[in-house]
């Protein structure tokens, strides 16, 4: 009896040892698959993935993106990306992982990396921290994206940007730049200076404080067109419109409209020229113009063959009378006569006035 028991008692640890091999082979199973898994999700990442150390920087982990770089798993991630002995510790490359410790919280930092040929990269880290069960970083998860590009064309947009503010900063026509719904974007100081706001006051401002209240309603109801057509008749094109400066003067200026693109955006650019005094001048011009015709309407001019009696010397008008000659002149021109006599009639009409010159020579 005592011998059945045991018996048994053997065939039940039996299958309970192939019970528990077969739950072990099914949970390593499991684990494999989830391995294969996981690894066939990092080697689809196009960037390098790795898993660091948190006490040494070493790196347990890395896809094929990482191992392209360098990596190993006796590199320290100081040494993969930054080719250097020692870990991280200038504010132009904070170490993430020194981060992590202090924040326990997600960090993204920028950093010039270094590819296996030596060449500098503009990267973009993202980190995660893997806590313990005391709640310390003992792992860091590290990905990258090569941001050399994005870098490249952020610094020709700021040359750019730079070279625009100086040319419009040292241009004497205002230059202001506005969204699409009529807020300005920039502004120069000339512009600032013509309208006499402070510069940095302007930004944000509906575009329509510049313009005398009367027209503002009619601009707002443009605008409103020109965001649901995305057409203006003003582009291009060069208009006289009226601005008015903080204080209230109203003033006549000049604009040159365009567009154009950033993005999904349209900006509108005005280059915006004070024409008073031109027009001062022009009123002026026009003021002499006027006076000058005034003058020419009275200028009648003597032309042409006039009918004039050999004898008595009259004139005979457009209707066939006969004018004095003075009468006729002064009818057809400008000309006013001062009446005279001459030597020669005096001595015919008055010659008791003019004795012989011997006779008086006599006496």
């Amino acid at each position: 009896m005592t011998a059945d028991n045991n018996h048994k008692a053997l065939l039940e640890k039996i299958k309970a040892l192939e019970k528990e091999a077969a739950a072990r082979k099914k949970a390593e199973a499991q684990l494999t698959q989830q391995s294969e898994f996981l690894n066939s999700v990092l080697e689809s990442l196009s960037h390098p993935f790795y898993v660091v150390d948190a006490n040494d920087y070493s790196i347990k982990l890395a896809n094929s993106a990482a191992l392209k770089s360098g990596a190993s798993g006796k590199s320290t991630c100081h040494a993969l990306t930054h080719k250097r002995d020692t870990p991280c510790n200038s504010t132009e490359h904070p170490c993430p992982l020194e981060i992590l410790k202090r924040t326990k919280q997600p960090v993204q930092v920028e950093h010039i990396h270094y590819d296996s040929q030596g060449n500098p990269r503009n990267v973009e880290v993202h980190a995660h921290p893997i806590l313990d069960e005391n709640g310390n970083v003992a792992q860091m998860i590290e990905y990258s994206f090569d941001v050399t590009e994005r870098k490249q064309i952020e610094t020709t947009i700021k040359e750019s940007e730079t070279k625009f503010r100086r040319v419009a900063e040292s241009a004497k026509d205002a230059i202001i730049t506005a969204d699409r719904v009529g807020k300005i974007a920039f502004c120069n100081s000339a512009a600032a200076n013509m309208f006499g706001y402070p510069a940095d006051k302007l930004i944000g401002q509906p575009i329509s404080i510049l313009m005398p209240q009367r027209f503002r309603a009619a601009h707002e109801r443009g605008m409103a067109k020109v965001v649901a057509s995305g057409k203006s008749r003003l582009i291009n094109e060069t208009v006289e419109l009226s601005g008015i400066t903080k204080g209230g003067r109203e003033f006549p200026v000049e604009l040159s409209l365009s567009n154009w693109q950033s993005g999904d955006e349209t900006f509108y650019t005005g280059m915006i020229r004070d024409i008073s005094e031109r027009k001062q001048h022009e009123k002026e011009l026009n003021r002499l113009v006027a006076s000058l015709k005034k003058s020419l309407a009275k200028v009648r001019q003597l032309s042409g063959l006039l009918p004039i009696c050999a004898a008595c010397k009259k004139i005979r008008d457009d209707k066939g009378y006969w004018n004095q000659i003075e009468a006729y002149i002064r009818d057809h021109s400008e000309a006013e006569f001062s009446h005279g006599i001459c030597p020669e009639c005096s001595q015919k009409l008055y010659p008791q006035y003019h004795r012989p010159k011997q006779l008086n020579e006599n006496k």
